[in-house]
């Protein structure tokens, strides 16, 4: 079950019971409706609705692709629409903003946009108009698909999300409303504006092709629709004004288009003799591929003419396949680190990852990777499984990389690449962390030992250090930095202790903020059977660096994360805060951690439980969602200088290491086309240039007549 789909399932309804109750007003004067007619259209133009419909596969596909994009390149257009605009649409939120108006606004927004959808296909088809229907099909088709570069590679953010003073009142009607717009919008899809581009160009479209005005009063009702969506996009935080002339242009070229290519497209697919085609085809095994050598000897033979749109078209080839190439690269960003089959935890830091791989009952393999060399290291040993079977974990430091099993110890000097040997610690430590260098030479290890914070050299082979200001009472959880610990004392779970180490000392307690508001609050218990309880919250792990740290906190029904600024005490919730988090970590100005992009329910189906790896720039305040909803694990996220790292499960629980880079690094393949695309472009236009102008000269000149023509 996903938190939000009773109020899409009512917006849906809503639109589609509207949308029927107005055709007896929006139909031809002529036409008559019967419930027969359902039928026959269904019958006459399902290839129209698959045209259609398939917008919304195309969106969920390409909404996934924008994710990616935007956590790969941060690509941010919105500072430059705001340095044009101001704050025009701060003025028309503030002068009208009225709960009634907010509520009655937002319904309308997406049950609106639905219902003139609906409508636009539906009537057409229904009221057998099938020269308009050939149009307003491929219409909102192509408004999508002209949109789409704009969604991809120019990321405007809606206003409510940019704008200091602004909300964006529609997303946060309700828990309900928020959490649907949080799972499926991507938020930077402001330019152009598809609720303004689609209603524009279906009015558009109707306007150039209804000659004998049968769809008048639709055509008024279109007009508006518009300038209210207009005016409510504006209001509830969503849009920029640039967004709806965006919107406006994109639709008049689709229009454009469609009625350029719909007798061509329509040849094809028409209902009326697509299947006849198709049984045509499959009746000989030899006639597709005859069909497909026609096609093919024809393309060459047009290609030879050598004209003006043959050199377009090559253009066009060549600007789709190197957007295409640099799309492919730019949202695959992350890449495999080779060396391990099984591994069974990874840690980064700085330039450093680390895995581990278990050989067998008593021996592992640890493999360290330099991401700025691309060199790794190995090394196979054994583990005293005889004091028992306890779990392998990794840290990294500014100094050492170090293994930690129970008792035993083992070091790697990041400075010679070699590993400096083993200790064997006297008592086993409940938790462990790492701080800069002790003497220049050994890490300092920060240990919690039986509710007690020790800070010992070498492993623990030295006397401890206690802190030098001792917890009032037995800690539960502890975190280190280069020269401090953070640490949570077992009678205030919800309070976390700041102090350094060396050098001029500084302590301070942060209490950990985790409330939301009781409407969401509420949702979580709908859909878990299970209260959000502040009273007994606990923090359960607790990641540091220089100037923020980050808490998981344990509210028995969710998790959630916490981002604290430790120079001013300033607290974010990072996420959806009703959607599962787990595993954070933080570093280099970043935190990265593990999430699923639904409210789990009790009885959760299977594509619902998939971990992704989000991470949030703390400099740009931003957050990114780096994989699309699939079915495999990321898993166990690390911030390392310049990356990201996680463990990845697929279907087949097979795991690998993957490595995210922060900055945008394009591989030779497509250094390659964009070098060729450079070289290339230039020449075409210059050529297609020189045909147009040939070709023109051709139509303007008069005819000269011979003298024996006289």
């Amino acid at each position: 079950m996903v938190g939000g789909t009773g109020i899409y399932v009512t917006w849906v309804t809503g639109a589609i019971i509207v949308s029927l109750l107005l055709m007896p007003i929006l139909k031809p004067p002529w036409a008559r409706i019967t419930l027969s007619g359902f039928q026959d259209m269904f019958r006459r133009y399902w290839m129209h609705g698959i045209v259609v419909f398939s917008i919304y596969i195309w969106k969920d596909i390409f909404d996934g692709v924008d994710r990616i994009l935007m956590a790969n390149t941060r690509i941010d257009m919105t500072a430059y629409i705001y340095a044009i605009e101001g704050d025009i649409v701060l003025w028309f939120q503030q002068t009208f903003e009225n709960a009634i108006l907010t509520s009655v606004l937002t319904h309308f927004y997406v049950a609106g946009y639905m219902m003139i959808i609906f409508c636009a296909f539906v009537y057409t088809c229904y009221f057998d108009d099938r020269h308009m229907a050939d149009r307003i099909s491929l219409t909102l088709l192509l408004t999508y698909m002209l949109a789409l570069p704009f969604y991809l590679f120019f990321n405007v953010r809606v206003t409510g999300d940019y704008i200091p003073e602004m909300q964006t009142l529609g997303y946060h009607l309700t828990p309900e409303i928020q959490t649907w717009f949080t799972r499926i919008d991507p938020f930077t899809n402001g330019m152009p504006s598809l609720h303004i581009g689609i209603p524009f160009s279906i009015w558009y479209c109707y306007a150039r092709n209804d000659l004998d005005g049968r769809w008048k009063i639709w055509r008024y009702c279109l007009i508006g629709y518009t300038l209210l969506t207009s005016f409510t996009i504006l209001y509830l935080g969503i849009h920029w004004v640039s967004d709806i002339i965006g919107g406006i242009a994109v639709g008049m070229l689709s229009v454009h288009l469609s009625e350029r290519i719909a007798p061509t497209v329509w040849w094809w697919l028409d209902e009326r003799s697509f299947l006849h085609r198709v049984s045509w085809l499959l009746a000989d095994w030899r006639r597709p591929v005859k069909e497909i050598q026609t096609m093919i000897l024809g393309s060459i033979a047009w290609f030879k003419l050598a004209g003006s749109r043959q050199t377009g078209v090559v253009i066009m080839l060549l600007l789709a396949g190197t957007g295409g190439t640099l799309l492919w690269d730019a949202t695959h960003q992350h890449f495999p680190a080779e060396g391990v089959t099984h591994p069974g935890s990874a840690a980064g830091a700085d330039g450093w990852l680390a895995s581990h791989e278990i050989i067998d009952e008593g021996n592992i393999t640890v493999t360290l990777w330099n991401l700025s060399t691309e060199s790794s290291y190995q090394r196979n040993f054994g583990l005293y499984t005889t004091w028992g079977n306890y779990p392998v974990e990794i840290l990294i430091g500014e100094s050492h990389i170090v293994v930690w099993h129970g008792y035993q110890l083992e070091f790697f000097n990041l400075s010679t690449n070699q590993w400096d040997g083993q200790w064997v610690t006297g008592p086993l430590f409940d938790d462990i962390s790492m701080l800069s260098n002790g003497d220049d030479t050994w890490p300092r290890m920060v240990m919690l030992n039986d509710g007690d914070v020790e800070i010992r050299v070498r492993g623990g082979v030295n006397e401890p250090t206690p802190l030098p200001t001792s917890p009032d009472g037995p800690v539960s959880i502890i975190s280190a930095d280069n020269n401090r610990v953070a640490y949570v004392e077992e009678s205030t779970p919800m309070s976390i202790h700041v102090q350094t180490i060396d050098g001029i000392q500084q302590h301070i307690t942060v209490d950990i903020d985790s409330m939301i508001e009781e409407e969401r609050d509420n949702l979580v218990l709908q859909m878990t059977d299970t209260p959000v309880d502040y009273q007994n919250a606990t923090i359960t792990e607790v990641a540091l660096d220089e100037n923020h740290l980050v808490a998981l906190v344990n509210l028995s029904a969710i998790d959630r994360l916490v981002l604290v600024d430790l120079s001013n005490g300033e607290q974010w919730i990072l996420g959806d805060p009703v959607f599962p988090v787990a595993a954070p970590s933080i570093g280099h100005g970043y935190v990265a951690w593990q999430h699923h992009q639904f409210l789990i329910s009790n009885n959760p189906m299977e594509m619902y439980l998939d971990w992704e790896v989000n991470y949030h720039d703390i400099v740009m305040n931003q957050s990114y969602q780096l994989n699309a909803e699939d079915e495999i694990d990321q898993l166990q996220p690390q911030v390392m200088e310049d990356h990201i790292a996680w463990l990845q499960v697929d279907e087949d629980n097979e795991t690998e290491i993957r490595v995210f880079t922060l900055e945008v690094v394009l591989e030779p393949y497509s250094s390659n086309t964009l070098q060729l695309f450079i070289l290339l472009f230039p020449l075409l236009l210059l050529i297609w240039t020189g045909q147009r102008l040939k070709e023109n000269e051709g139509h303007i000149m008069p005819k000269r007549h011979s003298k024996e023509e006289e």
